[in-house]
């Protein structure tokens, strides 16, 4: 199987840059009782059966319902993958950074209807800087949507510039 063995999962991931707020839940920890919304408990599928997506060794995150989260190390950075336990080939790479990451949990939270403040509050607990730009840029795009897939697409190019002005570690 192409994932990091189960004994060896949080080792390496704080071997990885990643934030204590993203570590924190990675051992099943949120860092704000909302975040809930998007983590449904550590890594349980990929350890019992369900195959990973093909690609460097997946580091599992955690679970999503049927859906695993995960980073793989790549030659030129980081990459965070989703995939459905059903379709592992249909992985989906989320973002290239841990901003980008936070970018598209933070759209998911967005479409939940939580309240500003608690989006405002959630994104203090992480230390999600880009939360302001990105509800402006969202409220700036949103009524020229024309379907669910115009959505898809900013939130695509919105991840994409976050992942463009994160650095490197």
């Amino acid at each position: 199987m192409n994932v990091v063995a189960e004994s060896e999962r949080l080792a390496r991931l704080r071997a990885l840059p990643l934030s204590p707020a993203l570590q924190a839940m990675a051992e099943g920890r949120l860092p704000h009782p909302q975040l809930w919304r998007c983590h449904s408990g550590t890594p349980f599928y990929v350890y019992r059966g369900a195959q990973a997506p093909a690609g460097p060794p997946l580091i599992p995150l955690w679970d999503w319902s049927d859906w695993v989260l995960g980073v793989r190390e790549r030659s030129d950075g980081l990459e965070f993958v989703r995939f459905d336990i059903e379709a592992p080939d249909l992985a989906e790479c989320l973002a290239r950074t841990e901003a980008g990451l936070w970018a598209r949990l933070f759209d998911a939270l967005y479409e939940d209807d939580l309240a500003l403040e608690e989006l405002d509050a959630i994104a203090r607990a992480v230390d999600y800087r880009h939360w302001p730009l990105q509800l402006q840029s969202r409220e700036t795009a949103e009524p020229h949507w024309r379907s669910g897939a115009t959505h898809a697409q900013w939130l695509q190019a919105w991840t994409a510039a976050i992942d463009a002005q994160t650095p490197a570690d």
